[in-house]
């Protein structure tokens, strides 16, 4: 089993970007220190309290000349925003400063606000999506890649540089709808997913059409990953992580619901207000003592069949840097040795 960190970077208002960037930063340094496999970064826009995260690669980029041997992904670079060209540059380069660490993690993303802030319908997003994945591994993997698109174009220009791996970094793709899980099964790329957004049903029935797709179409499941997200606080007694992860938890959910709200009558919307911080924690998360944990873990484990598990300590931004470093500490020392 391996073990990741994710980074959504919440910024309440008495707190700064840089400063949230900062403890990032730190955290990854000490996660590399751990022996955590990878660091995963979100990209999201237009909304603080929710993220100062916009440019994950930047602070990936960062990251790299901090750290030694952690990898460094996306969960996700929203790829219908971007041109994929210019993407696929941006990704080799975050490959070349780690030397060969990078992780090209990618999805559409759901929020209206991000297509309306770039100018992009969001009808198009799939098309987008598709399109654009095409065109990023085309562009590593052939010097002469050509392709005529609706949205997208490329005239066999190489690209400079190229990924240390070759072809290029591993490929991983969040499935946040149930259709999307059986896509990213034909298309024969390692899965993203959170319970916490597709509920354990839809993760669980999800992850049965991924495994079928890639069957139906000649994909080695033995070689691809499923990677879990999992919110977690980790502390010395219970009491102690349920208090920590209730604090950060309710800043993420009033968040959600104030973008619910904003969205209007839809499924996400609803989903929004239907999840308190009870079900989160005794649904989704891992919250307790390190023995506590590991047996949710455990649980896990059993249901969803993973090769690693994200773990999203300070979901909503809200505790002291020294609280997740400890919860970082408990978790590695006396969690993730139980998996080997």
């Amino acid at each position: 089993m391996e073990f990741g960190v994710f980074y959504q970077l919440p910024c309440a208002l008495d707190q700064t970007p840089a400063a949230r960037i900062q403890d990032t930063i730190a955290q990854c340094r000490l996660a590399d220190e751990l022996g955590f496999d990878a660091a995963w970064l979100a990209e999201l826009h237009f909304n603080p309290r929710f993220s100062v995260m916009s440019a994950p690669l930047m602070i990936g980029a960062a990251i790299a000349q901090a750290t030694n041997h952690i990898r460094i992904g996306n969960a996700i670079n929203l790829l219908p925003l971007h041109q994929p060209v210019r993407l696929a540059e941006e990704v080799a380069t975050l490959d070349v400063l780690s030397n060969g660490r990078a992780i090209f993690g990618v999805g559409r993303g759901s929020m209206p606000s991000h297509y309306q802030g770039f100018g992009i319908d969001q009808e198009e997003g799939r098309a987008r999506f598709l399109e654009g994945l095409e065109v990023v591994l085309g562009s590593w993997a052939d010097e002469d890649f050509t392709y005529q698109g609706k949205y997208y174009q490329s005239h066999g220009q190489r690209i400079t540089p190229l990924p240390i791996q070759q072809p290029y970094p591993p490929v991983y793709v969040a499935a946040n709808s149930a259709d999307t899980f059986g896509i990213v099964g034909s298309l024969g790329h390692n899965i993203l997913v959170a319970p916490t957004i597709v509920t354990t049903q839809g993760a669980l029935a999800g992850l049965e059409s991924y495994r079928k797709e890639l069957a139906a179409n000649g994909h080695d499941s033995a070689k691809l990953k499923v990677n879990i997200n999992v919110p977690m606080h980790v502390a010395a007694t219970e009491a102690e992580a349920v208090d920590g992860f209730e604090k950060t938890i309710d800043n993420y959910l009033a968040t959600l619901r104030e973008i619910g709200r904003a969205r209007g009558a839809s499924q996400g919307a609803s989903r929004a207000v239907s999840l308190t911080s009870q079900i989160v924690m005794n649904e989704f998360a891992a919250v307790g003592t390190p023995d506590q944990v590991f047996a949710k873990l455990e649980k896990f484990k059993e249901m969803y069949r993973p090769d690693e598990f994200m773990c999203w300590f300070n979901i909503g931004g809200m505790l002291p840097h020294a609280d997740v470093e400890n919860s970082m500490r408990l978790l590695a020392k006396e969690v993730m040795p139980r998996f080997q």
